[in-house]
């Protein structure tokens, strides 16, 4: 069995041309024609074949014999490369590549929320308190308005907000509430740290005020879960991700650019929205309120006359929330349990 190649000295790269040879289970190197000598295959190592590059013999005192004849050397060496075989086989190559997108899909869907929820609940409550810091003041000058509403229906607002705050006898965070007007929107948002934010067309169509209450312990439900800090840790994983694990939490100031945008320009996940519900179906219950109030309003702000009855060209409180329909059909579910359970 004869291979040709090149020999390389451990001293110097000048190339030379040389060959091996086997005979009778020996390898014998020859160098520049001159007569061969005996090796010793103990003391060689073999490169690993990829596709059609070259293969190195590499010799214990430094010295390689290359070659592009990897047939010869796998044979030469009864070398049986499983990736090479994997690499000639398009079946083997494209299952890689489906793979290798099912798992980048898995990491997006599943990886990533799954560790920003991780990140979002790992980090002290000043942080979130520092990531709010300055967003209704970015908002104020470029996204809102001032309040129309009159004083005293604000005031009546912001009572009955602090009363419901007393009932859930919560102190992790520091609730508050805003009144805006936001043009020809009803909606309302939460900031991590515990403000939230109702604009004058939502308090406007409310019908009363547990319908109210349903809409701001939606957006206490997203507060407790840090599901817009875990939107925006979500945007920013990496980066967030090495702050906490150096203990350098200065970096994740750099969130206050993106909340502003993510309140206005996003919405929350499927997953989140159910979340929240949860969360305002439980506590109106044992608030002892109907969470019929919560299909209520959704079904007044999606389909009532004051929303615009062509809903593509709405952009109301829900509109980009996920299954408004299912929603109001889970609130209604729950309207029924809990007056089976006052019938009792």
């Amino acid at each position: 069995m004869h291979l040709s190649g090149y020999w390389y000295s451990p001293k110097n790269s000048k190339r030379h041309t040389a060959s091996i040879d086997k005979l009778q289970d020996a390898l014998y190197l020859s160098v520049d024609g001159q007569e061969a000598r005996a090796i010793n295959i103990q003391n060689l190592s073999l490169t690993d074949r990829v596709g059609s590059a070259n293969r190195r013999i590499i010799f214990s005192d430094g010295a390689f014999f290359e070659t592009r004849d990897n047939d010869t050397v796998d044979a030469l060496f009864n070398k049986k490369d499983h990736i090479h075989n994997l690499e000639s086989r398009w079946q083997w190559v494209v299952s890689a590549v489906v793979l290798f997108f099912v798992i980048a899909f898995a990491t997006v869907r599943v990886g990533l929320p799954w560790a920003s929820k991780e990140v979002a609940y790992a980090l002290p409550i000043y942080v979130n308190e520092k990531v709010s810091s300055g967003t209704l003041e970015f908002l104020d000058e470029y996204i809102f308005d001032e309040s129309e509403l009159s004083q005293a229906q604000q005031k009546q607002t912001h009572t009955q907000f602090n009363v419901l705050i007393e009932a859930l006898g919560d102190n992790e965070f520091n609730y508050r509430l805003y009144i805006r007007k936001m043009e020809g929107q009803s909606n309302a948002f939460s900031l991590p740290f515990g403000e939230i934010i109702l604009t004058d067309k939502l308090l406007q169509i409310a019908e009363n005020t547990e319908q109210i209450d349903s809409i701001l312990l939606h957006e206490i439900g997203h507060i407790k879960h840090r599901h817009s800090l875990q939107q925006v840790v979500y945007s920013s994983l990496i980066s967030t991700a090495i702050s906490v694990m150096t203990s350098d939490l200065t970096v994740l100031e750099d969130l206050l650019v993106v909340m502003p945008v993510f309140l206005v320009e996003s919405s929350y996940s499927r997953a989140h929205e159910y979340e929240a519900d949860v969360f305002l179906f439980d506590k109106m219950i044992k608030l002892n309120k109907d969470p019929i109030h919560f299909a209520n309003i959704l079904s007044k702000i999606t389909q009532g006359d004051e929303i615009n009855d062509d809903l593509e060209k709405t952009i109301g409180y829900f509109s980009s929330h996920p299954e408004t329909s299912q929603r109001i059909e889970n609130a209604a579910r729950k309207s029924q349990e809990f007056l089976r359970g006052a019938d009792y």
